[in-house]
């Protein structure tokens, strides 16, 4: 895998890259109203208002509004505060699909670069059957070269264990921050362990499912006989068997979007055919960036 075509970018890509930041929705430690923290290095920007909840911070009432409409409104602002965020990229034999893992590690190195423009700190972890500490979190946008250059060195290999390299991850003495997940979740054992584990942790979570066009339409009219990119096992399968194929694919997108709905993570599947630079400025937006 390579993801040389990353780096001969032209100037204006990053240019118009560098206009985005990451979207993170975590509140501060503790914090149960609109979102405060007294950490150094932060700032808080007003956004909107929203009608009060019990148990919201009478603090943030806009009383002048009150006097108005008889009606309570909070304050609600962005916080402006550097966290980590960590890409967990999924190796496994079966992202050799149609340039899957390729595209993964371009969309691993842009995000990085938003993230390390904005001075927050920056690791990489990839996994298959188990999880690899890749680049540790690190800030500056000098960190960049260490992350390129270790994705550049990607190969496809072993099965997925999204569960194992979970539990893996969440042992990690890391602070709660966002993590960035890049698969296709293609994983016989499921998603929902592993997910649950990161919850578990407190991270939030960004999932990304990246599918090749022949994961969702494979070319087969006929009869074809296949391998299994990870169990290696060979089987014959037809246009019948197809077409249930791609009834239970879009059953388990389904599933998989009402998961992540339930869970508050935030989830979008892109082709691996989609333009780098319109997958971040179109689809990405309002899911992963501003």
């Amino acid at each position: 895998m390579s993801i040389s075509s990353l780096r001969k970018r032209d100037e204006s890509f990053w240019k118009r890259i560098s206009s985005l930041q990451l979207l993170v929705r975590h509140r501060a430690e503790g914090q149960a109203g609109p979102w405060m923290t007294r950490r150094a290095g932060m700032s808080l920007e007003f956004a909107e208002y929203r009608e009060y909840h019990p148990g919201d911070d009478f603090r943030y009432v806009d009383w002048n509004l009150y006097g108005r409409l008889d009606r309570l409104f909070v304050k609600v602002f962005h916080r402006e505060e550097n966290i980590p965020v960590y890409m967990l990229l999924d190796t496994s034999r079966s992202m050799a699909v149609g340039g899957k893992l390729s595209y993964a590690g371009e969309l691993a190195g842009a995000l990085s670069y938003i993230a390390l423009k904005d001075m927050n700190r920056v690791g990489v972890f990839t996994f298959a059957r188990t999880l690899v500490h890749g680049v540790p979190p690190r800030g500056g946008l000098s960190h960049l070269h260490k992350i390129l250059n270790f994705l550049e060195e990607l190969r496809p290999a072993d099965q997925t264990s999204l569960r194992v390299a979970c539990e893996e991850f969440s042992k990690l003495p890391l602070r709660r921050g966002l993590v960035v997940l890049l698969s296709d979740m293609f994983d016989p054992e499921g998603y929902e362990h592993g997910l649950l584990q990161l919850l578990i942790k407190r991270h939030e979570i960004a999932l990304v499912q990246i599918l090749a066009p022949e994961d969702v339409n494979p070319p087969i009219e006929y009869e074809a006989r296949l391998v299994d990119s990870e169990g290696l096992a060979e089987f014959s399968v037809s246009a019948y068997a197809v077409a249930r194929y791609r009834r239970r694919l879009l059953q388990y997108e389904q599933e998989l979007e009402v998961f992540c709905r339930a869970h508050q993570i935030r989830y979008k599947q892109l082709s691996a055919a989609r333009p780098l630079e319109r997958a971040l400025l179109e689809d990405l937006r309002g899911v992963l960036v501003v």
